[in-house]
């Protein structure tokens, strides 16, 4: 039951203060469609400090005498850490069967480095180890060794003792599970110690990376996927120079599906193989991202100005920056009708920029994208949109096309379900700067037929 002297709704004062404070800290930002998110997380270290006031919260946080071990834990509350064993797997195919063989070749000696930020619960770092053990067969001992980091202790605390649901290993393949999986009595399964001797486990915060000191050594992969879309395009910038600084000449960086470098830094190359996307480094290349502190002196929320997100800008400002980001969608919609896909992704990737919370942006990012043929980028991307509005029916039938065509028609199943269930009630189409008109019954039809079919 949940006590009622802590306040039902408690972040529509404090929550401006507390996201500026939160991006100082880590990098994330938290727009207005977190708001239900932040207040429940809020609420729950409210009742577990014995906190009865916000303000009191919000001030003990930045300047209480155990401020930081409280910040740790309502920073790791507010991340969500989705993951699981060989998300993107064509990522990891390229890693095991093209990558590693030629850094090897090239002469770099194992055990390689390789790096995985932002690594969750870890079942990114035992893959990347995994993949890394099939690639080499008992050649080495200690094929590569992982840095695995993320800014949540209690994600942490999981991955070190490398034991999961056996539900986690379902897409596993079954050989794998065999060799580098250990059945346990209660029906989990613990990650078997020749690939946890390969895998360090620490805390670290990419915001503070931004600015601390780098190793002397360098890495051959850096993992840092579905991270710095939480970030604002400048963060972002000193991070990715960092992470070019990591990396050893011809290193490899691999980012999420939604993501891209595209107008961060032109120090890496874009390449493809076999169906995955990567950005190597230059030999000799020099970081274009300035780095720079992240961190400020703390404030007084009670003083703090506007919100770095432009939350406090007038309505007339906010309106501007939604015009120019669903204008850009509108060319980008022109584009795809003329199958320029190339300049109706960059476009696309623009508005994302200028108004991140944009759904129509990450919807027809993600139909550009399944229009050619990179169907796993499209669902991550529809599954942003969906993020973005969770009101926004377009992104879930995105969802259930992509879905579909990769053969999950189990998931599909449950996302034209859902379509139909939201076309009862008020639907949330695009605005019309999108150009694009829809009607819930041309839509429910098409559903339906989906479903049929």
């Amino acid at each position: 039951m949940k006590d009622k002297k802590v306040p039902l709704e408690i972040t529509a004062d404090v929550f401006p203060p507390l996201r500026e404070f939160i991006e100082r800290e880590c990098g994330i930002v938290l727009g207005e469609d977190k708001i239900a998110h932040v207040n429940g997380v809020l609420r729950e270290r409210m009742l577990a400090t014995g906190t009865k006031d916000p303000w009191e919260y919000v001030l003990g946080v930045m300047h209480g005498p155990r401020a930081s071990d409280e910040r740790k834990r309502l920073i790791g509350g507010l991340v969500v850490g989705e993951t699981e064993f060989f998300r993107n797997p064509d990522q990891f195919r390229v890693f095991q069967n093209h990558l590693l063989p030629a850094f090897l070749a090239a002469g770099v000696s194992p055990p390689l480095r390789v790096w995985s930020a932002g690594c969750a619960t870890g079942e990114e770092p035992y893959s990347i180890a995994i993949s890394a053990l099939e690639a080499f067969r008992g050649r080495f001992i200690e094929p590569v060794r992982v840095l695995a980091t993320d800014i949540h202790q209690e994600f942490l605390d999981v991955a070190r003792k490398g034991v999961y649901p056996q539900s986690a290993v379902r897409k596993v393949p079954p050989g794998y599970v065999m060799r580098y999986f250990t059945s346990l009595p209660d029906g989990t399964v613990r990650v078997k110690d020749e690939v946890r001797r390969l895998i360090t486990f620490e805390e670290r915060n990419l915001a503070g990376f931004s600015s601390a000191p780098l190793h002397p050594a360098r890495y051959s992969a850096i993992f840092c996927r579905n991270v710095m879309i939480y970030f604002r395009p400048e963060t972002t910038r000193r991070i990715v120079g960092r992470l070019f600084e990591s990396l050893e000449d011809g290193g490899v960086l691999f980012l999420g599906h939604s993501e891209t470098l595209w107008g961060i830094s032109d120090a890496f190359r874009l390449e493809r193989k076999a169906g995955a996307y990567y950005y190597r480094r230059a030999e000799g290349g020099q970081a274009s991202a300035t780095v720079t502190s992240a961190v400020e002196p703390p404030v007084d929320p009670r003083r703090a100005g506007e919100p770095p997100d432009g939350s406090s800008r007038s309505p007339a400002a906010k309106e501007d920056v939604q015009s120019a980001s669903l204008a850009l969608v509108a060319r980008a919609e022109k584009m795809a009708d003329r199958e320029r896909f190339d300049e109706a992704e960059r476009l696309c990737r623009e508005a994302i920029d200028l108004d991140p919370a944009c759904p129509e942006s990450s919807h027809l990012l993600a139909v550009v994208l399944r229009r050619g043929g990179r169907i796993s980028e499209a669902l991550d991307s529809a599954q942003r949109s969906h993020s973005a509005d969770n009101g926004f029916v377009l992104a879930v039938v995105e969802m259930a096309e992509c879905l579909s065509l990769l053969g999950r028609s189990e998931e599909a199943a449950v996302c034209w379900e859902e379509t139909i269930r939201m076309l009862e009630g008020p639907v949330r189409f695009p605005r019309p700067w999108s150009g694009t008109v829809f009607s819930a019954k041309a839509l429910r039809e098409y559903v339906t037929s989906r479903i049929l079919g």
